[in-house]
């Protein structure tokens, strides 16, 4: 077994089959933890707690999703999963979160298309809080514009939400590369969807575009924030490519070798 420097999160709970739609099924983090398991080191989760919740979500909200136990015992692991996740980013490590449910649909009062509670939203309003950063860049790579987390950051200067929508793949690395120009953040969290890829719903990224991805957060980390990233599994359906597509993701953002 190889380790590099990137840490992935994980938990079994990820594997029930709660109630959601079809195609948000257990098997999807299956096939991304059996190709990532022999790069990286896997660490597992707490989860959050209620108070953790209720700085991005109303407590109607958190209710509702407590009337189905096995979705909220597991989206709670989700939203600690993503704590994990930045808490290993602010030591300097990077990190990948494979959970679910997603989360970048969840508003601060609503939710939708298969996500409960916003997972990157709570690991960020986290360490806001908590005053340990001040600056954030959180970078959307799904399919699916993700309005749960533009709806709780909107107006917020401390927090840029960039929701990369193209449908032409050089337009959308260099609107990566723009969004990570912008500005000089404190840590740059990224909303992990493959369902963009040509395998899968959007039909326009490649498996080595997830490389290129990865490998420039790292790179900006790096340089201006002491290393501060991590990644947080959103959309990505079909599991024949999305083992391939996360492993290159952390690929880059662990700092392998292209060729590897």
């Amino acid at each position: 077994m190889t380790t590099h420097k990137l840490k992935v999160v994980y938990h079994e709970q990820f594997l029930t089959d709660y109630p959601t739609a079809s195609c948000e099924t257990p098997e999807r983090v299956a096939s991304i933890v059996a190709a990532l398991k022999d790069h990286f080191e896997i660490v597992e989760p707490m989860p959050a707690e209620e108070k953790d919740i209720l700085r991005v979500h109303t407590k109607s909200l958190l209710e509702s999703v407590q009337d189905t136990p096995s979705i909220y015992t597991t989206a709670l692991v989700a939203a600690g999963g993503s704590i994990m996740a930045s808490e290993i980013a602010m030591k300097g490590t990077p990190c990948f979160a494979a959970v679910r449910p997603p989360g970048h649909h969840a508003s601060p009062s609503s939710h939708w298309g298969f996500c409960f509670f916003n997972n990157v939203a709570v690991a960020i309003e986290r360490l806001v809080c908590a005053k340990q950063i001040s600056s954030v860049l959180i970078l959307d790579i799904d399919l699916h514009f993700g309005d749960g987390t533009e709806n709780f950051f909107t107006q917020r200067p401390d927090v840029v939400v960039v929701n990369i929508q193209d449908s032409d793949r050089e337009s959308f690395l260099t609107n990566v590369d723009r969004a990570l120009a912008s500005h000089e953040y404190d840590i740059v969290a990224v909303s992990a969807g493959f369902d963009g890829h040509r395998q899968d719903w959007g039909g326009t990224i490649t498996t080595k575009d997830y490389y290129t991805i990865g490998a420039n957060v790292k790179s900006y980390s790096d340089a201006k924030c002491s290393g501060r990233c991590f990644a947080v599994l959103e959309g990505g359906y079909n599991t024949d490519v999305l083992g391939e597509n996360a492993l290159s993701l952390c690929k880059g953002l662990s700092g392998f070798a292209s060729s590897q």
